[in-house]
């Protein structure tokens, strides 16, 4: 899959800030969500510490600008367990493929956006679409990658996919503004990395019909 943005301009950034890179990203991501998660276990309003809420941070609690991307849904245990084994499925494999400095490029964007999001608006983020817009790009790269679906019904990822890109779609539709503050910055990670190649297939779609 080709990038929105030329080869050579992500070649040239890795070249000058590749050193910044945080090796491991993904192993990370994974473990400080397990730990905020056993956090809000003895503390349930543990949470509300780490969460995106503008006036906070204009407040002085600026660590909630990153530490919004760590925080896990509310689940059930069991669901909890499986839910960080896939994040660590795909994002594992996400590094793997483009390797450490696109890695944290791609979620780097994310965060960037989504934070600068709910400065501009006013309104509180989640990690919802980011975390979704890493799904997305796996599912993107490896659309034959079989998940067993309540761990029994066994589902290509392409599908569960497009769910997702459909249900951001209806957040954006049928949401309020907030939320499609939220849909708009969360994906732009996603844009810059396959939008070209969305882009050409629906332009391709488009000479078919026009015949």
């Amino acid at each position: 899959m080709r990038a929105m943005l030329p080869e050579h301009w992500f070649d040239r950034l890795e070249r000058r800030l590749g050193i910044l890179a945080i090796p491991g990203l993904a192993s990370f991501l994974v473990g400080m969500n397990a730990v905020v998660w056993v956090m809000t276990l003895m503390r349930p309003e543990f949470t509300f510490r780490l969460m995106l809420f503008p006036g906070a941070v204009r407040a002085g609690e600026w660590w909630r600008l990153l530490t919004f991307a760590i925080v896990p849904p509310r689940v059930a245990p069991l669901w909890m367990i499986f839910w960080l084994l896939l994040l660590y499925k795909y994002a594992s494999d996400l590094e793997q493929e483009w390797g450490d400095f696109r890695f944290n490029l791609f979620f780097g964007t994310g965060v960037f956006a989504t934070a600068a999001a709910a400065m501009a608006s006013g309104y509180p983020m989640t990690n919802v679409t980011l975390n979704a817009s890493l799904f997305l790009a796996f599912a993107t790269l490896y659309p034959d990658f079989v998940i067993n679906v309540y761990m029994i019904i066994p589902v290509k990822v392409r599908w569960l996919g497009a769910l997702a890109a459909l249900g951001l779609a209806w957040k954006f539709l049928a949401g309020g503004a907030g939320a499609r503050w939220e849909v708009s910055s969360g994906i732009l990670n996603y844009l810059l990395f396959f939008g070209v190649d969305h882009w050409a297939s629906v332009k391709r779609l488009w000479r078919r019909r026009g015949r």
